[in-house]
């Protein structure tokens, strides 16, 4: 198979798992890199026109081998493709934005989180891909590529940070890791948000921060080693063989069922992006909810 034939199989959805022309792709790494790094750089700049491109999945195999492949040019560049302001980056990736693109970002980054730091600061950005981008740094911490206390350190400056409107998702995101950090260090500006009614108790509540606070560090760490969601991408075949696409009968079952609060399983985009805007409306629900409650 040329490398032509590669991207062809690579470019479009037919439901059939592109299995052969992965397994190219990878063996294929030096001449199709600059090809998928040229890719996403274009597309960035028009994402608009790629949503009318409903079959198209050549910039999903590109995120994954890129990652896979620890390319540090992509860094950047899928930098740029998730900086795009409001949801458009996620009408166009669906559920790899809660799924996997934190593991994308870490295997990316050669440890440089400034311009993750970036994306999660950025309130133009969807909050899916900035909370992504917040969860990558558990996934340097579980590899030791970073330090739990340089997280640390960063969450604190950003419970600071007083600028963020009332209902972003961000700052239920960060008590979440926090959790997963026990972060003991931060009860005190936990406590603060929680009072503050900052935290959409649809994803954690103070009772499960507290169980996670009483872990212990250690113990804490070895599970956050031993969760694969905080693992680089090293397969790109075992990652993507699950789409929904492949599998249409599980995608049936899928979109009857509760959506889990921490994410959702790895489904093709175009139907994923549904269950990301359904889960968003859950959330809205529930601080509406919440906030009855407490007047």
């Amino acid at each position: 198979m040329q490398l032509e034939e590669i991207l062809s199989e690579l470019e479009n959805n037919t439901n059939k798992f592109p299995r052969l022309a992965l397994e190219r792709a990878i063996e294929e790494r030096e001449a199709i890199t600059p090809i998928l790094l040229s890719t996403l750089e274009k597309l960035s700049s028009n994402l608009e026109e790629l949503v009318e491109k409903e079959e198209y999945t050549l910039h999903l195999y590109a995120l994954y081998l890129l990652a896979q492949f620890k390319e540090p040019l992509a860094y950047p560049v899928i930098i740029k493709f998730f900086s795009v302001p409001g949801e458009m980056a996620l009408d166009v990736t669906g559920d790899i934005v809660t799924e996997d693109l934190c593991r994308i970002l870490a295997s990316v980054s050669d440890g440089n989180i400034e311009p993750i730091k970036q994306l999660i600061e950025n309130e133009e950005i969807n909050e899916y891909v900035r909370g992504a981008a917040l969860e990558s740094l558990l996934v340097l911490v579980a590899l030791e590529v970073i330090s739990r206390e340089q997280v640390i350190q960063y969450h604190a400056e950003l419970f600071s940070n007083k600028v963020w409107k009332e209902d972003d998702y961000i700052w239920t995101k960060l008590v979440i890791n926090s959790a997963k950090l026990c972060a003991v260090e931060l009860k005190e500006q936990i406590d603060k948000v929680f009072a503050e009614d900052l935290v959409d108790l649809f994803f954690i509540n103070e009772e499960d921060v507290n169980d996670g606070l009483q872990v212990g560090i250690e113990a804490a760490l070895i599970k956050l080693r031993e969760n694969p969601r905080y693992s680089f991408i090293e397969d790109v075949i075992s990652e993507t063989r699950d789409w929904a696409a492949f599998h249409p009968e599980r995608f049936q079952q899928l979109d009857n069922r509760l959506i889990n609060p921490e994410g959702f399983s790895s489904y093709i985009p175009k139907k994923g992006k549904n269950q990301a805007k359904k889960k968003k409306k859950i959330q809205e629900q529930s601080r509406r909810k919440n906030r009855a409650n407490k007047k």
